[in-house]
């Protein structure tokens, strides 16, 4: 409905118009219709006037002649043919003639020639008969249908009752209403006008040609004469209707509508002319809002873009566009300094006392900095906990280390927000611009890497970048990459150590370990990449790895008859948050089809006790399933030893830190002591690792440890040495060889 606004005079313009016109229109037209209905009763008037003259001249001149008959001396033979001769010559609308005796019976016709089978036959098929049978002492004429004398059903018959001395009978004529109307209509009706006659809804006569006004426009006059009723309508034909109604209504509608429309367009072109100028000017108000307002977002995401809505302070993009402004400049900038700072344990106040406590402490912590912050220094919020403090011109790099035992000190120092008194404390991390090559993007790396090592030796303190220290993060990174490679390549492999019975040297089981082996046949450390597949998470897909490839492996050793044989297969703890571990082992021992009771799985004590509940269930679903449960290391970790009452273990391995200075070092032998008789007190299974000398079986065998495994007896080999091995000594370790 946009084209109204603007046009409101236009639209009340049409209306009043359409009404004014509307109203003339009407007005003239019941004017021409009242012309019309005027002119339509005047025809019928005159034409009902007519045709009753027509018939009462008939009816006039058989009473005439009736009375002349009764006067006359002649007889009515002897006047019947010259008066019927004179009738039919000037009332031409007389067809015949007629004499009835008083017997109502036919006994004369004229012409003679027409219906002579008629003649001695009674009158009949009309309701004049009991006019006629009752008509005596009447003098006037009588009229009606001329039932059988008729040629069609529309002929009458008058007849006038005659009495002469010798001589009593009834004297007719036989008119054609037909000829009759058409005689009257042809010689007085106006032109254009139709008409029809009716009896009784019979149709005695019609004159049309167009019969589709009849219904609307006739007008009616009823015909009454000697006793008969008939109904005359008159109607135009439609040209006439036009001629009679004239043109002015439709003119007067046509000019009204043109002037309407007319007036109408003018007003709704300068109705729209206002509205599309208020319009342009409402649209220019807006637009300069409009930009006053997209200047005033631009300017805030602007200042967004490079502030923290938390604190006010820029964040970490701004001071990476600081940084590269202050290094692009000439001395003194180039020997700013940047600390790294980071909040310890700030995630515990989220989580305990909820986001709005911790923002809140944020804010507080960006004052305390910045009260500290020396005079042209940037702090920024790099996102969460972590805040940047950049120096454009220190004194010395000792005044930088000086300010970041104050902002320890200050940071270690309580804070009050609503009802809490809070402590926290920061780990820092410092650099120098000359040590990222006056690079913005290596300084904030630098100082990140600082902080990194600050969090590595136990928080609450600050670490100075050193150049060594990102080698070894490079170098370390790159091995994370190849570690990748090697997992997606399948360049480890599984490697054997035999678990030994230190009194008969018959291998009783064997411990899987995973090795890489590198592209140039070096063998990396395990103690390199092992930490490194805990931290990324690899560390599961290779346990799987090892897990398939050794059980496989001791179905072989199996069927060469070493049925006796077990494998350990050490558990990382992330894969202990796996929902489905123990379905995964037991799987992959069904697929094997080796027995679950030569399956030992091995723990460290941290991962034993690192989420108790948890890990109790996974321990008791492994021994439900027929598999053993050991503990690797043992000694080197927790002290309390409480678990290994709830824990269903079977086994413990003395770890070899313990066995390496056996049995000259008093504590060593001290500590194995105490852990054998442990094991004997509760029941379980001892395995000595790290043996090396035949001093230290001696030392375990008198203590009753029976089982051990080291280099003495073999360093982890491949399958294929160990399955030689099998073969060659029969399942023994010769001494020979150790």
């Amino acid at each position: 409905m946009m084209f109204l606004h603007g046009s409101r005079q236009a639209v009340i313009a049409a209306l009043v118009g359409l009404v004014i016109t509307v109203t003339a229109f009407s007005y003239l037209r019941y004017q021409e219709n009242q012309v019309v209905h005027d002119a339509l009763e005047a025809e019928t008037y005159n034409l009902q006037r007519d045709i009753r003259q027509s018939l009462v001249s008939h009816l006039f001149v058989a009473e005439l002649l009736a009375r002349e008959w009764e006067r006359s001396d002649l007889s009515i033979e002897e006047r019947w043919q010259e008066n019927a001769d004179i009738v039919t010559l000037y009332y031409q609308n007389v067809q015949g003639i007629t004499w009835l005796n008083d017997e109502l019976d036919i006994e004369l016709i004229y012409p003679q020639n027409e219906q002579p089978e008629l003649l001695g036959t009674p009158f009949a098929k009309t309701p004049l008969l009991e006019k006629l049978k009752t008509s005596e002492g009447n003098r006037h004429a009588m009229m009606g249908a001329a039932g059988n004398l008729g040629r069609i059903s529309s002929d009458i018959a008058i007849f006038v009752r005659v009495e002469q001395e010798q001589t009593h009978g009834f004297l007719g004529f036989v008119i054609s209403l037909q000829s009759l109307f058409n005689n009257v209509v042809r010689s007085n009706i106006s032109e254009g006008f139709q008409l029809s006659v009716r009896s009784d809804n019979d149709i005695l006569y019609q004159f049309a040609g167009d019969t589709s006004l009849r219904k609307e426009w006739s007008h009616f006059h009823s015909l009454q004469l000697v006793g008969n009723s008939w109904e005359l309508s008159v109607w135009p034909t439609a040209g006439h209707l036009e001629q009679l109604r004239g043109g002015i209504s439709v003119a007067a509608l046509i000019a009204g509508l043109l002037v309407t429309g007319m007036l109408t367009f003018v007003l709704y072109i300068l109705g729209q002319s206002r509205f599309k100028a208020q319009q342009l000017a409402d649209s220019n108000i807006e637009l300069y809002s409009e930009i006053d307002e997209r200047e005033r977002i631009e300017k805030q995401m602007a200042y967004l873009a490079e502030h923290d809505s938390l604190t006010g302070l820029v964040n970490r993009n701004a001071l990476k566009r600081i940084l590269g402004e202050w290094l692009e400049t000439e001395s003194p900038h180039k020997k700013a300094a940047l600390l790294f700072i980071d909040l310890d344990r700030f995630k515990e106040v989220n989580d305990a006392l909820g986001h709005t406590v911790g923002d809140e402490l944020l804010r507080r912590v960006a004052r305390r900095i910045t009260k500290l912050a020396p005079k042209g220094s940037v702090l920024a919020r790099a996102g969460g906990d972590e805040f940047l403090l950049a120096i454009a011109k220190p004194d010395s790099r000792e005044s930088v280390i000086k300010l970041s035992e104050q902002l320890l000190q200050a940071l270690d120092t309580h804070f009050f927000v609503d009802v809490y008194e809070l402590f926290i404390s920061a780990s820092i991390g410092v650099t120098f611009a000359d040590d990222a090559d006056f690079n913005a993007e290596y300084f904030i790396r630098n100082a990140d890497t600082a902080l990194y090592q600050a969090k590595e030796h136990g928080r609450n303190t600050y670490k100075v970048y050193d150049k060594a220290i990102h080698r070894d993060l490079t170098k370390k990174l790159e091995l994370v990459k190849r570690l990748r490679h090697a997992v997606s390549k399948q360049q480890l492999t599984v490697y054997y150590q035999p678990k030994v019975e230190l009194g008969s040297r018959r291998i009783s089981g064997l411990e899987a370990l995973v090795r890489w082996v590198d592209d140039d046949g070096s063998i990396i450390p395990p103690d390199e990449f092992i930490p490194l597949a805990e931290d990324t998470g690899l560390i599961i897909p290779i346990s799987e790895y090892v897990m398939e490839e050794a059980f496989l492996q001791l179905k072989q050793w199996h069927e060469l008859g070493f049925e006796e044989l077990s494998i350990a297969i050490n558990i990382s703890g992330k894969q202990l948050h796996l929902a489905d571990l123990v379905d995964d082992i037991m799987e992959r021992v069904n697929e094997a089809q080796i027995p679950p009771n030569k399956v030992e799985l091995e723990l460290t004590e941290q991962v034993f006790i690192e989420n108790i509940q948890s890990h109790t269930r996974f321990m008791h679903s492994v021994r439900e399933q027929g598999m053993s449960l050991a503990i690797d290391d043992f000694g080197v970790g927790y002290s309390s030893l409480s678990y290994l009452k709830n824990f269903p273990v079977t086994s413990l391995k003395i770890d070899r830190s313990f066995v390496r200075d056996l049995p000259h070092n008093e504590d060593d032998a001290t500590i194995t002591q105490t852990i054998i008789s442990l094991a004997r007190n509760l029941n379980l299974q001892l395995v000595a690792e790290g043996i090396e000398t035949e001093e230290q079986v001696e030392f375990l065998l008198q203590r009753e440890c029976s089982t051990g495994q080291g280099f003495l007896f073999s360093k982890p080999v491949p399958a294929r040495q160990i399955t030689e091995l099998l073969q060659q000594y029969k399942g023994l370790i010769p001494i020979q060889i150790a």
